[in-house]
C-alpha cells in the first residue's frame, strides 16, 4: 500500500542526509538553497550561503563563461549525474576536497541542479586516501598550486587534479583518467625521454622522478612543466603500485631563459648572431666544409661612411639603416648562407660550398640590389641611399683555419675601403 508523505517530510530528508545538498540555478549557478550540511560543510549561515553561487564556491570554476560550458556537460549526461572531483571554499580561507555528483529536477516549470557534495575529509574510506595512507598526497591536494596527478598502476587509473585539468584548458572530468592521455599529451620531442625517467623511477633505478618538457593543452598549445614524482607504494615484491606527482607550470621561466639566451647569442637590434656566437658557428661551418672537402668563402662586410648616417640624421636612422641592410640580405642570401653581426657596421657573411668567382658574383648581385632599394624613409635632401665595401678569402686557397680566413678577408676590407670604397676585393 503506497503513502502520500506530506512535504514536511522531504524537507526532513533534505535537511537530514549527512553530505551536502545544493540547488542551483543552471544559468546563473547562484545557490537557491542548501541544507544543513552545506552550511556546515563551508562554515557559514544559510544566509551567508546563498548569497553565493558555484563561481565563488568551487575551486577551478573560474567564470560564467566555464560554467556555460560545465552546464552544457551536466543536461548532456542526462539522466545519469554528472561527477566530478572538486575542492569547495571555507569560510575560513582553505579548501577542502568533495566528490559532487549533479543531477536536472524540474520544479515548477523550471530546471534547476541538485548537486549533493561528499566531503571526502569527512568519509573514512576517502580519508584513508587522502589523508591516513599519504600525507604526502594530503598536502598536494591541498597545496599544489598547477597540479597533482596519481596513478594506480595495478588498474592504469590515474587521477588528475582539478588544478592539473584547469592548467590545460579541461572542464572537471574531461581528461580520461589514464596514462595514456598524460604521455600522448607530452610534445613528442620529449616523449622518450620523460617516459624513461618514469621507467627509471618505477623501476628503482633512480630515488625520484623529475623532468621538464613540453606539455599539450586542450587548445592544442604547449606549455612547460616541471613534473615531480615518487613511489609511494610497493606491493610484497616490491614492485611499484601506486606513484604521485605534481606539475609545475614553468613557461614563464622558459621563456625568460630563452630571451637570456637570446640575448647571450644574438644581436638585440638585428637578431643576428653576435660575434661570440659567430665564432662558434664559424668554427662548425668550417669543419663541415674540412670533411667534406668543400670551398667556403668568408665575407667581411662595411657600410660605407656609417658614422656619416649618425652624425646626420641621429642614432635611430642609423638603427633603421641597419636594419634594412639586414632585411635585404636576409632576402637575398640562401638559406646556407650565414650573416652574422661582427661589430657596428661590420657584417661578417659565410658562404658554404661556394668557390670565389661564385662569391663575387652574389655579392655584385646584393650591391645592385642595394642600389635599386633604397630606405622606405624620406629625410631632408630625399631618400637614404648607401653603398658598402668587402673583402673576401676562401677555404682552402687563403688559409686553412678560422683566425686565418677572418684576417686575409679583413685585410681585403681594408684595401677596399682605402682605395675609395663600394668595392669588393678579394685578399691577395
Amino acid at each position: 500500500m503506497s503513502r502520500c508523505f506530506s512535504e514536511g517530510f522531504y524537507k526532513a530528508i533534505f535537511e537530514g542526509c549527512s553530505d551536502a545538498i545544493y540547488v542551483i540555478d543552471p544559468c546563473s549557478s547562484r545557490i537557491l538553497d542548501a541544507n544543513t550540511y552545506a552550511c556546515k560543510d563551508l562554515g557559514m549561515s544559510r544566509e551567508r550561503l546563498l548569497q553565493h553561487s558555484v563561481l565563488s564556491l568551487q575551486q577551478g570554476v573560474e567564470n560564467a563563461e566555464h560554467w556555460e560550458k560545465i552546464a552544457e556537460l551536466i543536461y548532456g549526461s542526462h539522466p545519469q549525474a554528472f561527477t566530478f572531483i572538486g575542492r569547495h571554499y571555507h569560510q575560513n580561507g582553505s579548501f577542502f576536497p568533495v566528490e559532487v555528483y549533479t543531477s536536472i529536477i524540474e520544479f515548477e516549470g523550471q530546471k534547476l541542479f541538485l548537486s549533493i557534495a561528499r566531503n571526502l575529509n569527512r568519509t573514512s574510506s576517502q580519508r584513508e586516501e587522502f589523508r591516513a595512507n599519504d600525507a604526502r598526497l594530503t598536502y598536494a591536494l591541498n597545496e599544489a598550486a598547477d597540479g597533482l596527478w596519481d596513478w594506480n598502476i595495478d588498474t592504469g587509473e590515474v587521477f588528475f587534479s582539478p588544478q592539473l585539468n584547469r592548467l590545460l584548458g579541461y572542464l572537471p572530468d574531461q581528461m580520461a583518467p589514464t596514462v595514456d592521455t598524460w604521455a600522448n599529451a607530452i610534445h613528442e620531442a620529449d616523449r622518450e625521454r620523460v617516459m624513461a625517467a618514469l621507467k627509471a623511477h618505477i623501476d628503482g633505478q633512480t630515488a625520484s622522478y623529475e623532468a621538464e618538457y613540453q606539455l599539450r593543452k586542450r587548445d592544442g598549445q604547449y606549455i612547460w612543466v616541471r613534473d615531480r614524482g615518487r613511489v609511494c607504494q610497493r606491493n610484497v615484491e616490491g614492485d611499484a603500485v601506486r606513484v604521485v606527482g605534481m606539475c609545475h607550470d614553468i613557461s614563464c621561466s622558459k621563456q625568460m631563459e630563452e630571451m637570456l639566451r637570446l640575448q647571450a647569442s644574438h644581436d638585440h637590434l638585428t637578431g643576428l648572431l653576435n660575434r661570440r656566437a659567430g665564432y662558434i658557428h664559424f668554427e662548425k661551418q668550417l669543419s663541415y666544409v674540412q670533411r667534406y672537402h668543400q670551398d667556403l668563402t668568408v665575407c667581411l662586410i662595411d657600410l660605407d661612411h656609417f658614422k656619416q648616417v649618425n652624425d646626420t640624421y641621429g642614432h635611430l636612422v642609423g638603427d633603421i639603416v641597419l636594419k634594412h641592410f639586414v632585411t635585404l640580405m636576409n632576402a637575398t642570401l640562401r638559406r646556407s648562407d650565414s650573416l652574422m653581426r661582427w661589430g657596428g657596421e661590420e657584417f661578417l657573411l659565410l658562404l658554404p660550398n661556394t668557390d670565389m668567382n661564385s662569391a663575387v658574383q652574389l655579392i655584385t648581385q646584393l650591391k645592385e640590389k642595394l642600389n635599386r632599394t633604397p630606405v622606405d624613409m624620406e629625410v631632408e635632401g630625399g631618400k637614404i641611399t648607401y653603398t658598402f665595401s668587402a673583402g673576401l678569402s676562401c677555404y682552402p686557397v687563403h688559409s686553412t683555419n678560422l683566425g686565418g680566413l677572418i684576417k686575409f678577408a679583413d685585410d681585403a676590407l681594408y684595401q677596399a675601403k682605402g682605395d675609395g670604397r663600394d668595392l669588393i676585393m678579394i685578399s691577395a
